[in-house]
């Protein structure tokens, strides 16, 4: 550990913090130009999740704070690794299907469940938490130094268990890794600048995601139903929030990507946030009505979707359901705009 000891020797002594927010990537249409300057890991299909280790006992956090530590009981035994040692590791938590790839459908499994089916769904259906950060270890917060020196903490901590797993990355190569991630299927990749500091809570341009599948979170502001559908919802009906005045605008329906259960599931989240007014900032089109019926609610469900193309002034095209996500508030939820430049 001597090496770590050298990392943080220059870094004044801090108590464990109680929360510290995930730093956030900004979507980009392609990779950094200069590559030298950047480090590339792959975007992991799962749920983000801040790890706090204190007296022998972990803690984990959603991005938006929820404690999910009960959620997934096989990560509990890394707290054996750590012991005595205070510290906090950002990373996120996956499902493997059979091919080992990440999926986020195969997750939602274990989302929403109660401690009591956890315990049976860590057998049948465990998670592996991979990790990609170090925020905080020995009494000395890490997030004033640059990622890579970070990253160099994290790989001395030899984090290798059945369960978790340190995030492979990649200096300099980021075609390579973009490649590697297109034959994986892999949802993309992230471009972290190699002198960057951890920014919490911000979305910054010092990291970039790069995404292969085009996909983002979405509001629900209601669902519509075609009359003579034996389905009680034929379409969500999706929105994002703008930034500057946090109005809901509305992004178009989406139809397909589900089964009986998750239906079943968004019926009944649905029927207890019913409103007669539109939450959308916009007048719903014209196609939407006639030849169906159109239900309005809270919009306080996110939902998270796929899709093949997003016009700058137009709606979402062939947008497909990939799962709920109770890790995410609305009011974050705004369009992603990769940067061209």
């Amino acid at each position: 550990m001597a090496r770590v000891s050298a990392n943080l020797a220059s870094v004044r002594h801090h108590p464990l913090p109680s929360l510290i927010e995930p730093m956030l990537a900004s979507p980009s249409a392609a990779l950094p130009p200069l590559q030298k300057d950047f480090g590339f890991e792959f975007k992991w299909d799962g749920v983000r999740a801040i790890s706090y280790f204190h007296h022998s006992q972990m803690r984990l956090l959603s991005r938006n704070h929820l404690p999910i530590t009960a959620r997934y009981p096989e990560l509990s035994d890394m707290a054996k690794i750590f012991g005595d040692r205070d510290a906090i590791l950002d990373g996120e938590i996956v499902a493997l299907d059979e091919n080992d790839r990440p999926s986020f459908p195969l997750l939602q499994q274990r989302i929403h469940a109660n401690p009591h089916a956890a315990l049976r769904l860590a057998q049948q259906m465990p998670v592996i938490y991979v990790l990609f950060d170090v925020l905080y270890l020995d009494g000395q917060s890490a997030l004033s130094l640059p990622y890579h020196r970070r990253r160099e903490m994290l790989q001395e901590l030899t984090l290798m268990g059945d369960r978790w797993r340190v995030a492979p990355a990649t200096v300099g190569d980021g075609d390579s890794v973009l490649a590697a991630a297109r034959t994986h299927q892999m949802e993309g990749v992230v471009a972290k600048r190699l002198d960057s500091i951890y920014e919490p809570g911000r979305r910054s341009p010092n990291w970039l995601k790069i995404k292969i599948i085009q996909r983002q979170e979405f509001v629900v502001g209601g669902w519509r139903t075609m009359h003579g559908s034996p389905r009680t919802i034929g379409a969500l009906l999706l929105g994002y929030h703008d930034q500057k005045d946090g109005k809901l605008h509305y992004a178009g329906m989406l139809g397909t990507g589900f089964n009986q259960k998750t239906l079943a599931d968004i019926e009944k989240r649905l029927a207890k946030k019913t409103r007669d007014k539109s939450p959308f900032a916009e007048r719903i089109p014209g196609s939407c009505r006639g030849a169906c019926e159109v239900h309005y609610v809270k919009p306080e469900m996110v939902i998270e979707a796929e899709y093949r193309r997003w016009p700058t002034e137009g709606l979402v095209q062939q947008a497909s359901f990939k799962g709920i996500r109770t890790d995410k508030r609305p009011k974050n939820v705004v369009r992603e705009e990769p940067n061209w430049k």
